[in-house]
């Protein structure tokens, strides 16, 4: 279940620098029946993080209530790509609230037909079509299910994914991740989703795009049979990043066996790797590619994109 901390002050250095500041015991000692509530009402996994209290954020920096201010090197988890409390999303929420509309469910409605038209201008033709959703794993769920509807069409099933690839926490999303010690909870995993060496970890020795079909052979996977092909562009976990020849080769690959790509954008997308996506610097187009996170730099909210196929 990861580690707990224990809710025990301990005196720390006092620290004072244009953007830390470190004044009181950590934890905070009152800020203990907070975090004790925390413990008592929440499942043990939610005990994973240091015991520090968010108050507020704003820009890099998060706050306590009680003096205490640090650096957010996560940025939220890979979230807040544009600081915290961005000065131009806090004046749209308050715009937003005050209209006031909190909820409209699928109905249509200004905003969501604004986000879309963005996302779509931002994205390669012919790949137009925006799905809004609410996290990361919910976006590899609809890949995966988008690509198993259009394989069955056509009489193919198999999904391949890459060890070592985090796709969130969901059933769907833990299936094709690539980690054996996220899958243990499991008890009957698809036989037809499958993980092949990932190129670009660092620890390989074969970076060829023959290991991919060597993966596929020995697990006895047809290369007709498969539907849909899915990795992030850089895999989060590791940070790196496929051979460009590699995905060009992969992309080929789908072209040729009528796969469907998939990219898991989830943590790369929006500037993080340098480009706005992270498929971008391998030259190639995707069928499908999942947003997250930095799509909003705070808010719970995801798309899918894709084509008219």
């Amino acid at each position: 279940m990861g580690k707990t901390y224990p809710l025990i002050p301990k005196k720390v250095k006092k620290i004072e620098t244009k953007y830390r500041r470190i004044v009181t015991e950590i934890p905070a000692p009152a800020t203990l029946p907070l975090l004790e509530k925390l413990r008592q009402n929440e499942p043990r996994s939610m005990s994973g993080q240091p015991p520090v209290v968010w108050d507020r954020a704003e820009g890099v920096c998060v706050c306590d209530a009680h003096g205490n201010r640090w650096l957010d090197f996560s940025s939220g988890v890979l979230v807040t790509n544009a600081g915290h409390s961005h000065p131009a999303i806090v004046e749209a929420l308050k715009k937003q609230i005050a209209k006031p509309l909190l909820h409209h469910y699928c109905f249509p409605a200004e905003p969501r037909a604004l986000l879309v038209e963005k996302i779509a201008s931002l994205s390669p033709a012919p790949l137009k079509k925006v799905f809004l959703l609410t996290t990361g794993a919910e976006t590899i769920e609809c890949a995966l299910k988008l690509a198993r509807t259009w394989g069955k069409r056509k009489g193919k099933s198999a999904f391949v994914s890459f060890e070592g690839a985090f796709h969130g926490r969901t059933l769907g999303a833990q299936m094709a991740g690539g980690m054996p010690s996220l899958k243990e909870w499991i008890t009957c995993p698809d036989p037809e989703i499958i993980q092949a060496p990932f190129p670009g970890d660092p620890r390989g020795t074969d970076r060829s795009f023959a290991a991919f079909e060597r993966a596929l052979k020995n697990k006895n996977v047809a290369a007709g049979a498969v539907c849909g092909v899915i990795s992030e562009t850089y895999q989060g976990a590791s940070a790196a990043f496929l051979p460009v020849e590699y995905a060009r080769a992969l992309r080929a690959w789908c072209d040729k066996n009528g796969a469907l790509l998939i990219f898991d954008e989830v943590q790369a997308g929006f500037g993080r790797t340098g480009k706005r996506f992270g498929f971008e610097h391998y030259g190639v187009r995707p069928d499908i590619f999942c947003l997250g996170k930095g799509i909003s730099s705070s808010l719970p909210i995801s798309a899918v994109v894709a084509g008219p196929k």
